[in-house]
């Protein structure tokens, strides 16, 4: 059974998406990370629709792998002593 998704719910869900990754971070002791050209075409594509204006890939990237880190830090610290 498919479940339709109004239109408002839509809405709702592209604000928490924005609000988590589309933000302007602030990075400081910038390091460069690789992306294949499909990858980082597919995510400029994104900032350019989402995004505001200060927004950039990099940007994207960024609160990306904080979130990513956030979630599995705790795991990823005990599977270290595994």
């Amino acid at each position: 059974m498919v479940r339709r998704i109004s239109g408002k719910q839509r809405r709702a869900s592209l604000e928490e998406y924005k609000e988590a990754f589309l933000t302007v971070p602030t990075i400081e002791d910038r390091k460069p990370v690789f992306l294949s050209r499909s990858t980082r075409d597919a995510l400029d594509r994104i900032v350019r629709m989402f995004g505001e204006r200060r927004m950039s890939v990099s940007g994207l990237v960024e609160n990306i792998a904080r979130q990513h880190l956030a979630t599995y830090g705790e795991d990823i610290e005990a599977w270290r002593k595994l």
